[in-house]
């Protein structure tokens, strides 16, 4: 299935110009990494129906069960992989991502911003990452794993996670 995402990428990561800055959790030499990346794919405008006139951006073939997660305040979700590769969207509350032997690190809160890419799974890095949601609040994840077509196309602009003006204020 092949799906634009619109006002929820819009309202949940940075468009700067045409582009779309996401924090990616990725893996090399068996480890996980944080990058910030500029999608290849561009926003356009948008002709469809409840959307006309507005940008968009086309995230290339989903695919698989997503989930709707409620994460309660201050949960920890210990060291894992990602499940799948996979976007996350953070619609509330605050995620705090770490990794072993490593001193990054990514606070990523939930709303206009709070959109990663999740591709460390365990076949990629041994050890995974930590989560934890240090928030007084809940904190809602949308995660929506990627179909055949894979990871996106993209630029890496640096090594950790994307910040200040790479963000939508």
């Amino acid at each position: 299935m092949r799906l634009t995402i619109i006002s929820l990428l819009l309202s949940s990561t940075l468009a700067l110009g045409n582009t779309l800055n996401v924090t990616v959790l990725g893996a090399q030499h068996n480890r996980s990494t944080l990058e910030c990346w500029a999608l290849d794919s561009g926003f356009k405008p948008s002709s469809e129906a409840g959307t006309a006139g507005t940008k968009s951006l086309d995230l290339g073939e989903l695919g698989g069960d997503s989930q709707y997660t409620i994460l309660p305040a201050g949960f920890n979700g210990g060291r894992h992989n990602a499940p799948a590769l996979q976007w996350v969207i953070f619609l509330s509350g605050l995620a705090h991502i770490t990794l072993p032997n490593s001193t990054a690190e990514a606070w990523v809160s939930g709303g206009k911003n709070g959109a990663i890419l999740a591709l460390d799974t365990s076949d990629v890095s041994a050890l995974g990452h930590y989560t934890t949601y240090p928030s007084r609040e809940q904190t809602i994840a949308l995660e929506i794993p990627l179909g055949e077509g894979g990871v996106p196309g993209h630029s890496v602009l640096h090594v950790g996670a994307c910040r200040g003006e790479e963000l939508l204020a």
